[in-house]
């Protein structure tokens, strides 16, 4: 080998001497290029693309060539890789490798509702999108340690803290200087939903940190357009200096990564992102085969991590009903979450994050198991990663040009094949020294007439066999040192009695040596490596491997839990005869009439009607036809917390934001003959979030429940609640804190909400010549929805109880003119019935609650007639999980208290509740064109022996009885088999992870959620409202299924 060292000339010595680095070092840098060739080596270009048998050429830290074996340059350093497989680096597109950055840890024990504003930073503690991270960056090798060991060569990185979190950067995990490891400095901007260790209380709810992003992205463009007219001397006010806004600014142009801790969000994340049209990669959990096609239908890939769970733990069989079918069912299937997004032609890389190291391997090759292609496995640890990184024009591939980062192993990697050495920037890390790379392969041996397959495993302790046929011999004193090994074994069965001694040497082409006998006689051996994972194609291929995996037990629905639907039901045509038929219009109840459904709509009412072409039958004599249960205030069906209950005024966050279809109450809803609900916000503050009513349709996605046609509408509140009565002595600073103090509150945010719009609408009249100089008003989300109310586009459900505060909020939506839609609870609203009625508001209220708190102590179950009585339209909520199964009978109650007729009675539930939510037109009766929002049921719809049947939503059957029964057999039938499969199965390699749920409640107006679980955690002790906690059935918590 022939190294030429370049000449220098003296004048570019000189300057080389005088220059900083120069100075700064004791000795003249060494500039020598160095030239290695990787010869005789099984190069693995890129996915799907190999190279037998040639020579990769490196030149300092880049790919130089790629060549054949006779054509290595002369001065090159050759290093012999044959057996050895060469893949590109490996890329971990989401780490939090390197950084050298702490935020405060502080200790709070009251509530932070604003933070210490430093250098320009956002006002919300949760944003730190001015961090950028490549400032931060200290190298750390034993923490490297953990990516190379399993074939990582750089990292895309960054602090994973906070909502806004910081622009990401990626890295070399080569030992050199930072300024040699920085591959990009500012790739990808860092996002999440949980606020980390921010102490300010804003947001806790899931619904508040998709508010604030949204809030946040909006004025990141606003900022954007706006900044460069702020110097203009026309500007009445300077725009505040942002340095998050402005860091921020070209997240357009860019990528970000958001990650998300379920597959819900997940979803909800890809929506918020695309309302910005911003390009992402969504950090999974794991679960995306549930939804797979909702998932690729976001058009985001997607960061696969590869935390597989735990077997349940069923040893105990009192504990074993804990266990959820979903559960069980997400503990067998999880391991084909990549297969899942392969087949989905869904883009992914993998990650080790969430995981330890040492469980990285084993994860991936059980993947592969389980279908994954070993073409997609390795691009989703290099070009698919490369992309996510940033580094796709350099890394990811073996190709001249690219970062000489690779991976040699001595068999397929996602066989059984090791690492053995890994080459960062063109310098080699060995996992296994070089001269022991030979004990990780199989050879076969000649000895005279003998074949023996020899195989060693090179652990901690050396060990092999030799096989002759199916008879295998173990070896004994086996020595290895030097590339040479020795061993004994007794081959009398072969031919060779007694003890025979063997003496092997290794070199490229294979193995020789001898064996001498118990007569001392010796015999040459000559033998030739066996490739165990051949990858040229000689071994079978991918869609043949993947049909090897195993065939699962569980079965796959939607929702993925107990009662999940393998396919979601069609609009059906159908004839249903002879029924009774509630109406819930002018015409009553109709006995012995015939309904039609077709295309989701009613499509005709009569009596013997013939059935048309096409249409199923349903006989219904003896039973009870009605329009689908309406819940005006309802608070299932959701995640993360009902209330934001960190601020007096939280118009901007949206319950529609965290919709939950995997919630079982749907299904229970269903079989109680509710088709339609309003989820409301809580009730912790006077003006909470918008609402969004919704319809079972059980299954589907949480887009697909939402009833578009519904008029916009939102909660606020009266009473004891929202001026923080009984949360506690640390909850006395946010106002209001006394009921009068409300009445201000609600002038203010109006006031505000006004001067907004009159911003807004002065500057839309400006020409577009002075919109160019002139700074437009900063959008606000939460005084837009404000002002929604007041320009009658939004709807207002109030909760109340008091007639004193009832009355101050019908004069102050008076004084500033425009209707309230309902109060809701209103328990002393016969007390104001005559003013509700005048004013033209609603109702909704409990048939029968009372002095369950101070304030409803005057509550009285003849409520509703007198109400009613009055002209006030009047409806019966649940506001309860257990509740709304039995609307029915709420409603029939008044009939017992106040001998309300049945049909006004029936009314309560149906159209009324239609009317307050504005969907009247669509449902809530039983008329021709009307969206077949139907339920059958057993009996008369009040009688407390009334069973419901079916019930369908837009001509759809999402319950019906007889195979709900069926089901339950099913349900049982999987959870023994899938338990079964638990306690036979062989114990894994490296055991699943335990996930730490955070355990929801069932939501009522008065719950107070953290659903981050940050340092504020240590002081919110809020309690539920001990007296009405022990008048209502709570259930216990339960997880959330996905």
């Amino acid at each position: 080998m022939r190294i030429h060292l370049p000449s220098v000339s003296a004048s570019l010595m000189a300057c080389l001497l005088m220059s900083p680095s120069a100075i700064a070092n004791s000795q003249l840098t060494d500039n020598t290029p160095k030239l290695t060739a990787l010869s005789h080596a099984t190069l693995i270009l890129a996915p799907g693309e190999t190279k037998q048998d040639a020579t990769l050429l490196i030149e300092d830290n880049k790919i130089k060539a790629i060549i054949s074996n006779d054509k290595i340059p002369e001065d090159a350093y050759v290093i012999d890789m044959a057996g050895k497989l060469i893949y590109p680096g490996f890329i971990d597109p989401y780490t939090n490798y390197g950084i050298d950055f702490k935020y405060d840890q502080q200790k709070v024990t009251r509530p932070v509702y604003e933070i210490k504003r430093i250098g320009g930073n956002a006002e919300n503690g949760a944003i730190h999108a001015e961090k950028e991270w490549f400032n931060y960056i200290y190298p750390d090798q034993e923490a490297a340690k953990q990516w190379i060991d399993n074939g990582f060569t750089s990292v895309q990185t960054g602090m994973l803290d906070g909502i806004f979190r910081g622009r990401a950067t990626t890295l070399s995990l080569a030992p050199l200087k930072t300024n040699d490891i920085i591959y990009r400095a500012k790739t990808s901007h860092l996002l999440a939903f949980d606020k980390g260790s921010s102490i300010q209380d804003y947001p806790n709810s899931l619904m508040g940190s998709i508010a604030l992003i949204r809030q946040t992205l909006a004025e990141t463009n606003w900022y954007r357009a706006n900044i460069d007219k702020a110097d203009s001397a026309t500007q009445e006010k300077n725009i505040e200096f942002n340095i998050a806004l402005e860091r921020l600014g070209d997240i357009n142009k860019n990528t970000a990564i958001f990650e998300t801790k379920n597959l819900n969000s997940l979803l909800r994340a890809a929506h918020l992102l695309n309302e910005f049209e911003l390009s992402a990669s969504l950090v999974g959990s794991g679960r995306e085969y549930a939804r797979i096609d909702e998932v690729k239908a976001t058009g985001f890939s997607i960061i696969a991590p590869l935390n597989f769970p735990a077997a349940p733990n069923i040893k105990d069989g009192d504990k074993e009903r804990e266990i959820s079918l979903a559960q069980l069912r997400h503990w067998e299937r999880a391991p084909s979450n990549p297969h899942a997004l392969e087949s989905a032609g869904i883009p992914f890389a993998f990650t080790q994050h969430g995981i330890k190291a040492d469980a990285f391997w084993p994860r991936l090759r059980q993947a592969v198991k389980q279908g994954l292609s070993r073409e997609t496995a390795l691009a989703a640890l290099t070009t698919e990663a490369a992309e996510i990184a940033g580094i796709s024009a350099f890394s990811g591939k073996l190709k001249p040009g690219f970062m000489a980062d690779l991976v040699v192993t001595d068999g397929d990697i996602f066989s059984q094949g090791k690492i053995v050495s890994v080459w960062l920037q063109g310098s080699e890390t060995q996992k296994v020294p070089r001269d022991r790379h030979w004990l990780h392969q199989g050879y076969q041996l000649t000895l005279g007439e003998l074949t023996l397959d020899l195989d060693l495993i090179d652990g901690d302790k050396l060990k092999g066999t030799l096989a002759s046929g199916e008879q295998e011999i173990s070896l004994s004193d086996l020595k290895y040192a030097k590339e040479r090994l020795t061993f004994n074994a007794d081959l009398g069965e072969a031919g060779y009695p007694g003890i025979s001694r063997f003496t092997l040497w290794f070199d490229a082409q294979g193995i020789h040596g001898r064996m001498l006998d118990s007569g001392n006689r010796q015999h040459p051996i000559a033998g030739v490596m066996m490739a165990r994972d051949p990858i040229d194609g000689s071994s079978e291929s991918d869609e043949q491997k993947a049909t090897e995996a195993p065939e699962l037990i569980s079965k796959l629905t939607s929702p993925n839990t107990g009662y999940g639907l393998t396919t979601q039901p069609k609009a059906e045509r159908l004839h249903i005869q002879n029924a009774t038929l509630w109406t819930s219009s002018e015409q009553g109840v109709l006995e012995g009439y015939d309904l039609l459904i077709r295309d989701g709509r009613i499509e005709k009412i009569g009596q013997s009607l013939k059935t048309p072409s096409g249409y199923q039958t349903l006989d219904a004599t003896g039973k009870h036809l009605s329009a689908g249960i309406i819940d005006e205030h309802s608070h299932i069906a959701l995640n993360g917390g009902i209330n934001e209950d960190t601020d007096a005024v939280t118009a901007e966050v949206r319950i529609g934001d965290v919709i939950n279809p995997d919630d079982i109450a749907i299904y229970r809803a269903l079989a109680g003959g509710v088709t339609t609900a309003q989820i409301l916000h809580g009730s912790a503050n006077p003006i909470g979030g918008q609402a969004q009513v919704i319809q079972m349709r059980w299954g589907e996605s949480a887009e697909a429940m939402k009833l578009k046609q519904a008029p916009a509408s939102i909660k606020f509140a009266l009473g004891e609640n929202v001026k923080q009565a009984n949360w506690g002595d640390n909850f006395n600073r946010r106002f209001p804190q006394s009921r009068i103090g409300v009445k201000s509150l609600f002038e203010e945010a109006f006031n505000e909400a006004l001067a907004y719009e009159k911003a807004k609408a002065d500057y839309k009249r400006l020409r577009s010549s002075q919109q160019r100089k002139q700074v437009a008003p900063k959008p606000n989300y939460r005084l837009a929805a404000v002002a929604e109310v007041l320009q009658g586009e939004r709807q207002v459900h109030i909760h109340s109880y008091v007639q004193s505060e009832i009355l101050m909020f019908l004069r102050l939506a008076e004084a500033y003119n425009f209707k309230v839609g309902t109060f809701t609870h209103i328990l002393e609203g016969y007390k104001v019935a005559d003013e509700m009625a005048k004013h033209g508001t609603y109702a909704s209220t409990f048939s029968d609650w009372w002095a369950y708190k101070f304030e409803v102590y005057d509550a009285i179950p003849q409520n509703t007639c007198l109400m009613h009585n009055k002209g006030v339209l009047t409806s019966i909520n649940s506001d309860d999980y257990e509740m709304q199964r039995r609307l029915n009978q709420e409603a029939a109650k008044s009939m017992m208290y106040c001998d309300m007729s049945p049909t006004d009675a029936w009314n309560m539930v149906t159209i009324n509740p239609a009317k307050q939510l504005g969907i009247d037109q669509l449902t809530g009766s039983l008329e021709e064109g009307k969206q077949a929002d139907l339920v059958l049921w057993s009996d008369s719809p009040l009688s407390v022996y009334a069973k419901v049947e079916n019930t369908w939503v837009e001509g759809r059957r999402y319950f019906d009885r007889q195979q709900d029964k069926q089901m339950q057999h099913e349900v049982e039938l999987e959870r023994a088999a899938l338990i079964q499969a638990v306690l036979t199965q062989d114990k894994p390699e490296i055991p699943g992870e335990t996930p730490e749920e955070k355990s929801e409640p069932q939501w009522h107006c008065d719950t107070h959620f953290n659903a981050w679980g940050t340092a504020l955690s240590e002081h919110k002790a809020m309690s539920e409202h001990k007296a009405h906690s022990q008048n209502r059935v709570h259930s216990k918590l339960h997880k959330e299924a996905i």
